[in-house]
């Protein structure tokens, strides 16, 4: 056998050995980030807390905790926040949970039931279908998450002492779902439609509660739950030296330098035209997503002070002043998931049978005749729809994604 490489064979090595320089060389360039992430992906390679971590330890100087929701139907987001009920430090140091979504008119009901040792799997279901179809003055509320949240607690609560059992506040506007009629519907939409009075009674109820429970118990504390501009501090402004009639707002100057409040990772709002006509972008035009990315991190919370991410201009309300920043409006952020991992479910299991698909026609009718506009008679359609639990991706990924993957050079 002969042992040297012919000719042929050494030329073949060499075209060989420069391909793999030409690629190694190419990757490391594109390996490095782009120039415009740069500062974030450097913030982001020290050590991170996690989501819940993050969250979980602003607790140890404040009282009450907001957090800012992402879009009401994604249900990846509740399982991070019930990684924070579930924790030994939240169960024994907080203990207490206000959301946004739902009225208040359920308790005490909602914490009767949820305190409730040994009811069957049937006997919770049939409980939690029983405040779907009454937990506010919407004919219904479509997305799953609550039913989710509501039975995990259920569960968190049946291993627990009595003492040490989660209580859940929902805090929007009081309405007696069970005797409606059209007088005291057109009052609860008319709360509604004013954000200042609606955010003023939903702060209030909070404040009040709070209160109360402080007087039993000094140490007591408090998560919140809201969605978007609720959980925006004072810091925040429309118009320059003008408050903002934000929960948040009124909640924070009620227990002044009690409270702390953390933005979820979600997108900014480029154009609001109703609350159902939006367009979206990904943050600072998918420089903060990409960043994450980068760095293959789908879990750290950090406050925005002394980041780069807090000295970004906010653009997550397109409404807002001037010269307002990420720090200004929020105490911290968490990231839990990329975008391409957000789940959006909607329905609740057998909401339209027994009868109450006819109930629900009958209050959507009274919604039409209230508001003197056309009834397009879908109602039982899409109360049937809603029967069934349905499971997709994020609306608005093809309009997110692009200028994320730009940053990473996709």
């Amino acid at each position: 056998m002969e042992h040297f490489t012919s000719p042929r064979r050494r030329v073949l090595a060499k075209i060989a050995l420069c391909l793999i320089t030409f690629l190694l060389s190419t990757f490391t360039a594109t390996a490095q980030p782009h120039q415009a992430i740069k500062p974030y992906v450097d913030f982001l390679s020290g050590k991170q807390m996690t989501a819940k971590e993050y969250i979980l330890s602003l607790f140890k100087e404040h009282d009450i905790v907001f957090i800012s929701e992402r879009d009401h139907r994604d249900i990846t987001q509740y399982e991070l926040y019930l990684e924070v009920l579930r924790d030994s430090f939240f169960i024994n140091r907080v203990g207490v949970v206000f959301t946004e979504v739902g009225s208040r008119s359920i308790n005490p009901e909602l914490n009767t039931f949820l305190h409730t040792d040994g009811l069957s799997k049937e006997e919770v279901d049939r409980q939690i279908l029983h405040f779907r179809r009454n937990m506010l003055f919407y004919p219904v509320w479509h997305p799953y998450n609550w039913s989710y949240l509501a039975e995990s607690i259920y569960q968190i609560n049946s291993t627990l002492l009595d003492k040490k059992k989660i209580s859940f506040y929902p805090s929007d506007i009081f309405f007696n779902t069970k005797h409606p009629t059209k007088e005291n519907l057109k009052e609860a939409y008319g709360q509604f439609d004013d954000y200042f009075q609606r955010d003023s009674l939903m702060a209030d109820y909070i404040i009040r509660n709070f209160r109360e429970m402080k007087a039993r118990n000094p140490k007591q504390k408090a998560l919140v739950i809201m969605n978007s501009r609720h959980a925006y501090s004072p810091g925040f402004h429309r118009k320059a030296g003008v408050p903002e009639q934000n929960v948040a707002r009124f909640v924070f100057e009620a227990f002044p330098d009690r409270c702390a409040n953390v933005l979820v990772n979600q997108f900014a709002l480029s154009a609001i035209r109703s609350d159902n006509d939006l367009s979206v972008a990904p943050t600072q035009n998918g420089k903060w997503d990409a960043a994450f990315q980068y760095q293959k991190i789908n879990n750290a919370g950090f406050d925005f002070s002394g980041s780069p991410f807090g000295k970004d201009t906010f653009d997550h309300d397109p409404r807002t002043c001037p010269g307002i920043t990420y720090q200004d409006v929020f105490t911290g952020y968490v990231y839990y998931r990329t975008i391409p991992e957000f789940r959006i479910v909607i329905g609740i299991p057998h909401i339209a049978e027994d009868g109450f698909a006819e109930e629900y026609v009958k209050r959507e009718d009274l919604y039409y005749e209230i508001f003197q506009t056309e009834n397009p008679h879908e109602a039982r359609q899409y109360i049937w729809d809603l029967n069934t639990k349905q499971e997709k991706q994020e609306d608005f990924i093809e309009e997110l994604m692009p200028p994320i993957r730009k940053w990473l050079g996709q």
